[in-house]
């Protein structure tokens, strides 16, 4: 049984909401504290947009663990990072990844780098700030473009697959104007979409796998996770890409998604729970195409989905994680009072 705490969620709002985003966010919110509350916890709410420090006030560290909801802050590249560093510096035991892997994950050429790095297979590709920095000899087609620092596909849709080295210009142009920053140019794989949950600190654990269906979309180049699948109920992506559980893999390329799915976690240092996004080619040769600490861990989400499939409530899934977070807590605490305890007896031996 998960221990019992006081809980505090804490999430951030942003000023470009709409009503009825606003309206979502406290949906979710509602749902959230439910759940904990079911499962016996004590939980209060504390809601901010880019200073978290007032809301806290009251909240004794040693009598409250934070629920870290923040997935990104309001006009602020690694601004979940920041909160972090703040939560650590105030002596909050808080969910999810250390400013660490949130700092790292953010951007998605040093993503790639690093997992080049540390050997884990992800596409080729490159990274251009402006058009004038592509070569003109540049061969990897067909690519995806990507916002080099963009969240929840944003900038992904089917115009973002190139063919030739024009449209490839004309892309990156567009995410310059458009969203302001540099391009992630890289191999497109066409193939299969899967992707493992991961949760737990020395020896974390796989989550099932979970594929995304793209069997209603003929054209290869079609078959990705975009923004409209996301976010856009009256898109054709939104109700075309379905995820499928019970996912059929060879015994061969099922212990390589793990191997490298785990193999990622630990080399981006994440903490508590991540999800590893994979392409597949038509060779079963998998790619690591993202690395997400703290994914979307709303009811309906991917990695709640790969919790329930273990038998795990919302609730339950959550409180596993809030767990996590007090064992660091009391392990804090108990350093804390050893290291207490030695003063007092060098003290006492020196008095002597």
């Amino acid at each position: 049984m998960a221990e019992k705490v006081n809980v505090l969620v804490f999430y951030n709002t942003y000023t470009s909401w709409l009503p009825d985003e606003r309206a979502a966010a406290d949906k979710l919110t509602s749902e959230l504290v439910d759940e904990l509350e079911h499962v016996g916890h004590t939980v209060r709410v504390a809601e901010f947009w880019k200073d978290p420090a007032p809301v806290l006030q009251g909240f004794d560290p040693n009598e409250w663990v934070v629920f870290n909801w923040v997935e990104g802050i309001e006009d602020e590249i690694g601004g979940d990072a920041r909160i972090c560093e703040e939560l650590d510096k105030l002596g909050y035991a808080y969910t999810g990844n250390p400013p660490g892997a949130l700092r790292l994950s953010v951007a998605k050429g040093r993503v790639k780098h690093a997992l080049q790095r540390w050997n884990i297979p992800t596409p080729s590709g490159a990274e251009f700030a402006n058009v004038e920095d592509i070569p003109a000899d540049f061969d990897i087609f067909p690519a995806i473009v990507k916002p080099v620092s963009q969240h929840c596909s944003a900038g992904v849709n089917r115009e973002a697959v190139v063919h030739h080295l024009q449209q490839l210009r004309e892309r990156v142009a567009h995410v310059r104007e458009v969203y302001k920053e540099a391009s992630l140019v890289e191999a497109f794989i066409i193939g299969r979409e899967i992707n493992i949950g991961i949760w737990g600190n020395g020896r974390p654990k796989l989550l099932p796998l979970r594929e995304i269906d793209f069997s209603t979309l003929p054209n290869p180049f079609y078959q990705m996770v975009t923004w409209d699948s996301k976010w856009i109920p009256t898109s054709e992506d939104y109700h075309a890409q379905k995820v499928l559980f019970d996912v059929q893999t060879s015994s061969s390329l099922h212990a390589k998604l793990e191997e490298y799915a785990l193999k990622t976690y630990r080399a981006f240092g994440c903490r508590d729970y991540a999800r590893i996004d994979f392409r597949i080619d038509a060779h079963e040769n998998p790619f690591v195409i993202d690395v997400n600490p703290n994914p979307d861990i709303t009811s309906d989400g991917g990695f709640i989905g790969g919790c329930k499939m273990l038998g795990f409530t919302y609730g339950e899934a959550v409180s596993k994680i809030i767990d996590m977070a007090v064992a660091r807590r009391n392990r804090r605490t108990a350093l804390r009072k050893s290291t207490a305890m030695r003063k007092v007896r060098v003290a006492e031996l020196v008095a002597a």
